[in-house]
């Protein structure tokens, strides 16, 4: 994959930790702004709560798509740490001439796929999406993941997609709908 791929799927990482956020009630988000939401539980894992420090200690800055160009720098490592520290994958560098790649690789795949396919199976038969699971079926449409999870992604399918999106609050909506644009702008900028 180019880069132009990493950067997309980067944007659409930062839009899930968003989403996360916005699901814990620990941020709201209207009309492309993005607002602390005071007095809620911290979230448990040292990314959420590390995200949400930023975002609280910066106050001044409330553009969503900010936040999600910010955010998006460096999403696939932190989410690699982030899974790596809970178990479900491990660290494999690789040398390449211009430089080291960290990939990282699930310590068991049928762990790895089962989101995917569970969510293929909710959606291929229309089953009702809660806000999580709907959420995920955006963020795999808006960053061009469909076919990967949905590999006979008929025009049903599709439609069952958009209805799980249109069920979601509007916070995560304007999420996804800016995540989107993110990871448009990624894919045909060379160098963004």
């Amino acid at each position: 994959r180019g880069a132009g791929h990493r950067r997309a799927h980067g944007h659409g990482l930062a839009g899930g930790l968003l989403g996360e956020l916005v699901l814990h009630g620990n941020i709201d988000v209207a009309n492309g702004t993005l607002t602390v939401v005071d007095g809620q539980a911290v979230p448990e894992d040292d990314l959420g709560y590390r995200i949400l420090r930023q975002l609280a200690a910066d106050r001044q800055n409330r553009s969503l798509r900010t936040w999600l160009l910010f955010f998006s720098q460096g999403a696939l490592e932190r989410v690699g740490v982030r899974l790596s520290r809970a178990g479900h994958v491990e660290p494999s560098k690789t040398r390449r001439p211009w430089g080291t790649v960290v990939r990282y690789m699930p310590t068991d795949v049928n762990m790895a796929v089962w989101p995917a396919d569970r969510l293929n199976v909710l959606v291929g038969r229309g089953d009702p999406l809660d806000f999580p699971d709907a959420m995920l079926a955006g963020l795999v449409a808006v960053t061009g993941l469909t076919k990967q999870v949905w590999w006979d992604g008929d025009a049903v399918t599709l439609r069952n997609i958009a209805a799980a999106v249109a069920s979601l609050p509007i916070s995560l909506r304007e999420i996804l709908s800016h995540t989107e644009a993110a990871v448009g702008d990624a894919t045909l900028s060379p160098h963004s």
